[in-house]
């Protein structure tokens, strides 16, 4: 296990990441098996060291509306640290997992005693209150194809270089869960991604998706659409 590359740890040296290493256990899930559920105490962080975590909440009419996915070096579950002490919604396993958990009584601990962690931590904090304010953006007054499009753009920011021109979703990502994410209907988001890529701005077939990065961007641009970074 390494804490390399990994924004929330930044700047600590060997020793300091060993040393936290031994705070963390490592844990497996099988795919499709749940991280936690709603309802479950919120008592730790996790840090996914392998695989592709879906992060979901389901309304009071048995829907599910996907919050986010999740892959390697990706962190998620402090909401230890507000005032709210149980989960709202569930974290489950899209492939086969690996998860480095940290509980809240040493990850108060560990900030105590690196500042610099206090310090990514809140700037990592800003950066997902900024993506979670872009998608809102995406997701309000636009058509079904922006919203789409809004997603896509959102999910290639996160997990692809900014100068690559291609980028493929994880195979777990459904249609279903786009449609999830996006607000739309399985139906809908189908449509939408066969017409893209007639028009070459995804690739791929079946259950494989590819992204041209920039031909979103410039699509969304024709349309008016000013997406945050």
């Amino acid at each position: 296990m390494s804490l390399r590359g990994i924004d929330l740890f930044e700047g600590l040296d060997d020793i300091q990441q060993s040393e936290l290493m031994s705070l963390m256990p490592v844990e497996r899930y099988r795919k499709n098996a749940y991280i936690f559920e709603t309802g479950d105490d919120a008592d730790s962080l996790y840090l996914v060291q392998d695989g592709v975590v879906k992060l979901a909440y389901i309304n009071l009419n048995g829907e599910e509306k996907v919050l986010g996915i999740l892959q390697k070096g990706d962190t998620f579950g402090d909401l230890f640290l507000g005032r709210f002490r149980s989960r709202i919604g569930s974290a489950q396993s899209l492939s086969a997992v690996t998860v480095c958990r940290l509980r809240e009584t040493d990850f108060l601990a560990i900030l105590h005693r690196f500042p610099r962690i206090a310090l990514n931590f809140i700037r990592r904090q800003a950066n997902e209150h900024r993506q979670t304010v872009a998608r809102m953006q995406a997701l309000m007054g636009m058509s079904a194809r922006e919203r789409l499009l809004g997603t896509l753009l959102t999910l290639a920011r996160r997990y692809c270089c900014e100068f690559e021109d291609w980028f493929t979703l994880h195979e777990t990502l459904t249609q279903e869960d786009l449609a999830n994410m996006t607000g739309l209907n399985r139906t809908t988001v189908s449509e939408i991604i066969n017409d893209l890529r007639r028009e070459g701005i995804l690739g791929g077939s079946g259950r494989i998706i590819t992204v041209n990065r920039k031909a979103v961007l410039s699509s969304l641009e024709e349309s008016g659409v000013e997406i945050l970074e």
